[in-house]
């Protein structure tokens, strides 16, 4: 038995995602927050080297799980913010050359762990 899901186009046929998956992307739709995330593309070099990208930007609902300290503290403390979020277990983010935009603040993904039910994905707060 095969699954078509919303999010891919015609043709495409998946297994039928397990009961937690279906479950937690109920959740995601009635509590998650949009996060967009930004997929960037390597286009050409420059002159001296260095990767041109370009950015294609979509929007996700996530699941935001940040430090308590990291939130309480004033700005300038915490030097190194992380943040966890989970996604619906299908949702296109891999680790290299993705980032997260999360109220208003810019993370790279640093690692992007599957589950049963989601898609963790851990990143670090990008220096302004």
């Amino acid at each position: 038995m095969s699954y078509q899901y919303g999010q891919f186009s015609t043709g495409f046929d998946l297994m039928m995602p397990e009961p937690q998956a279906l479950r937690f992307e109920e959740l995601l739709m009635l509590h998650g927050e949009d996060v967009t995330v930004v997929q960037q593309t390597v286009t050409s070099r420059d002159g001296y080297g260095q990767p041109v990208v370009s950015e294609a930007s979509y929007t996700e609902k996530a699941v935001i799980k940040t430090d308590l300290g990291e939130s309480l503290l004033p700005p300038g403390e915490v030097k190194r913010v992380t943040v966890e979020a989970l996604f619906a277990q299908w949702a296109p983010i891999g680790e290299t050359l993705y980032e997260l935009e999360i109220r208003g603040h810019r993370y790279h993904v640093t690692g992007v762990e599957k589950t049963s039910a989601y898609l963790l994905v851990k990143a670090e707060r990008m220096v302004e």
